[in-house]
């Protein structure tokens, strides 16, 4: 037994020891997914700037990715621009920065295209939510920024996000997860790259197989981060306040900088399910919206209008990604059709 635990004693110094000396070099030949994001010392994360990648979202298929100067995803022959005053601003997580699609076919995008006289920001980043709307949009007005008007589309992961994720301190943002734990993760990554990898490899497998034994997605009633608006086991008052906290506060920003804020919702899969047009969110945001916002781009409406007429299986096979919440080409159509009925220049 001792020869065989010092058998395994010496291989796992081996082990650590090429990490420690080669990982770097090793990771070259692992497969990794391409990461658009990077770390931000005041609102957590944000774009990498001047970056342009096909990144994949879907399995098997890849979009065309460009962020610019400014670390604002945009049309790839713009990479290069960096701007500080805009006309508009539009903020949200993953579905305002358009994931899954070529930028021209994001709602953002068409509408840059349609209102070309307009200079045009897409602040949107995935894994956003209220609370860094409100830093991230603080940071950039404190670092000389200028905008018109800042649209804000909330999400329905908003407040998971803010009440799970994030904590504010300070003025800034941090993860929720432990100090310690995350400057043992650090050091981990450092010294011992190859390591750190295929733990977060095995990590991200574990849970893939936990989610299907569970059998608990997306489009369940029974998922936390979806379903919220429908279902009162999740998320009650005081969670739901924290984000409308966040939401007050950057009204109160903009107002002091004489910036005209608008409100954007639409609905996840579970939504067009399970819930209704006159969702928790909608009466949430309509409330929110009286004597603050510009302009409500409600498009709730937009798709339960359907529902009248299509099966809510196919309206969502028509206007998601196959197996994901995130809006297709054709979503993100239906979204800029909403704004431009709605929005008055």
């Amino acid at each position: 037994m001792k020869k065989i635990l010092s058998v395994i004693g010496i291989s796992l110094a081996l082990a650590l020891l090429t990490d420690l000396l080669f990982g770097s070099y090793l990771l070259k030949f692992t497969p990794k997914k391409i990461d658009h994001t990077t770390s931000h010392n005041v609102y957590d994360h944000d774009l990498k700037k001047s970056f342009r990648a096909n990144l994949q979202w879907s399995p098997g298929e890849t979009y065309l990715f460009c962020s610019n100067r400014n670390s604002f995803r945009t049309f790839c022959d713009k990479i290069d621009f960096e701007l500080k005053e805009f006309d508009i601003a539009f903020i949200g997580d993953s579905f305002t920065e358009g994931v899954g699609v070529d930028y021209e076919d994001t709602f953002v995008g068409r509408i840059e295209k349609n209102f070309e006289e307009l200079n045009i920001a897409n602040l949107g980043v995935v894994s956003y939510s209220p609370s860094i709307y409100f830093t991230k949009l603080s940071h950039l007005l404190e670092n000389g920024y200028k905008f018109k008007r800042v649209i804000i589309y909330f999400d329905i992961s908003d407040i998971y996000d803010d009440n799970r994720k994030y904590r504010f301190i300070d003025d800034k943002i941090s993860r929720k997860k432990s100090a310690v734990l995350s400057d043992i993760q650090r050091t981990l990554k450092l010294s011992f790259p190859f390591l750190a990898y295929s733990l977060k490899t095995l990590k991200n497998d574990v849970f893939k197989k936990s989610d299907i034994v569970d059998k608990c997605t997306y489009l369940d009633y029974c998922h936390e981060k979806s379903s919220w608006t429908f279902n009162d086991e999740f998320f009650g008052d005081k969670e739901i306040n924290k984000s409308l906290k966040f939401m007050e506060m950057t009204y109160e920003l903009l107002r002091k900088n004489d910036i005209k804020m608008s409100v954007g919702i639409y609905p996840w899969p579970a939504q067009i399910l399970y819930d209704n047009s006159q969702s928790k969110l909608v009466k949430l945001m309509k409330n929110f919206c009286i004597n603050k916002c510009e302009f409500f781009f409600n498009n709730f409406t937009e798709f339960f209008n359907e529902t009248t007429s299509t099966d809510k299986e196919k309206i969502i096979s028509r206007y998601y990604i196959e197996g994901d919440v995130h809006f297709n080409s054709l979503g993100n159509e239906k979204i800029f059709q909403n704004f431009v009925t709605v929005f008055k220049n």
